[in-house]
């Protein structure tokens, strides 16, 4: 039996020439193998743990060790203070993209808008809308069965699949409903398809590549979308995606043919991060 303070330090050893911080990934390591919080670790840590969760621990680190992405190790990730499923066949959300989710949930609080995620991955913007406004309609579309398939083990873990439609949808060819939404949002993949290469090895060899192309510039689920947008979205809707740090202009240009109204938001980095406007 070894203590739950040495077993962290074997973690470190295997972490500290590939993460950050990994004194804190060896916790957050341990604190799922116990089924424990962060603080459980550190009061604990001269606990002793079976050699079972140490295996266990030490393969985790090991993983990690060799680039692969926390959240697919853990299996999980937290988006909205909401607890998603995460996998290979999905996008891990991201912090970032709470700002689209919030912005929603603010702005249409209250209201039985309908809206529409188009490329929802995960389902967290999706899961995100139907729990915080519960009187909204929601749909929630992807072209990958994958995807779609954790999307709805999330919308069960949050106690949302009742509220949600999902179905499969190309992004890139008109989407077909009966609703005319209030609200249509997109985090499309939006990564040059020439950059992919050049991302950092826990996005690059292992989130799907499908959620990361957005063609040669990066582009093309902006201008499908924004070309399909009016078969689904109701006079005066509002359109909302989030964009690259360096794609506010091309995308502002590609909104206006159809859109007034723009604006874009920044996130807590300071980086151009959503573009919304209203169907003109």
């Amino acid at each position: 039996m070894v203590k739950i303070s040495d077993c962290l330090l074997s973690g470190v050893a295997l972490l500290k020439k590939t993460v950050e911080n990994p004194r804190m990934e060896s916790e957050i390591f341990m604190a799922h193998i116990l089924k424990k919080d962060r603080l459980y670790i550190a009061v604990h840590k001269n606990e002793e743990i079976s050699p079972d969760h140490e295996a266990a621990f030490l393969s985790m680190c090991s993983r990690r060790a060799l680039g692969e992405p926390l959240a697919y190790i853990t299996g999980t990730k937290e988006f909205m203070s909401m607890e998603f499923e995460v996998c290979k066949g999905v996008l891990i959300p991201r912090p970032e993209t709470e700002l689209l989710a919030e912005y929603i949930c603010d702005k249409y609080a209250g209201t039985d808008a309908k809206i529409i995620d188009i490329c929802t991955g995960s389902g967290a913007i999706a899961c995100s809308i139907a729990h915080y406004l519960p009187k909204a309609y929601v749909e929630a579309v992807d072209i990958s069965s994958d995807a779609l398939c954790i999307a709805k083990k999330n919308a069960q873990k949050n106690k949302v699949d009742g509220r949600i439609n999902f179905y499969i949808a190309d992004a890139l060819l008109p989407i077909k409903s009966d609703i005319k939404f209030d609200v249509a949002v997109s985090n499309p993949p939006y990564i040059e398809t020439h950059v992919i290469d050049s991302l950092m090895r826990d996005v690059r060899d292992f989130e799907p590549r499908i959620a990361l192309d957005g063609g040669t510039n990066g582009l093309i689920f902006y201008e499908k979308i924004v070309d399909n947008i009016e078969s689904i979205l109701a006079d005066g809707g509002e359109l909302i995606f989030e964009i690259g740090c360096n794609q506010a202009e091309a995308v502002t240009s590609i909104m206006e043919q159809k859109f007034k109204n723009i604006v874009l938001t920044k996130d807590r980095a300071g980086n151009d991060r959503m573009i919304n406007g209203q169907l003109a």
